[in-house]
């Protein structure tokens, strides 16, 4: 197995919960799709009705809302996560 760097920077939430990782060229290709008022759209393997979409997001502002909706906090002061129930190591 080798470590590659993913090339996927965007999600795809549908309706139903499910999140399909993007590229930047197949979100463009999404949001087009959607802007244009096309029932369907196909990417590759995916193959979905658009009424099932629910959003597109970048991959880091998706990273970010699911860190705090886990009750995570962010330090700007020293660029850092902090788990839930803790306190900046730094901040005090």
């Amino acid at each position: 197995m080798t470590n590659e760097i993913s090339t996927k920077s965007y999600v795809m939430i549908l309706i139903d919960g499910d999140k399909h990782y993007l590229t930047e060229q197949e979100a463009e290709l999404v949001e087009k799709a959607l802007l244009a008022g096309s029932k369907y759209i196909k990417l590759e393997t995916l193959f979905f009705a658009t009424h099932q979409f629910s959003k597109l997001i970048n991959g880091a502002d998706y990273e970010s809302f699911e860190r705090r909706k886990h009750g995570e906090t962010y330090c700007e002061k020293h660029a850092q996560w902090i788990p839930k129930g803790k306190s900046c190591g730094y901040c005090g």
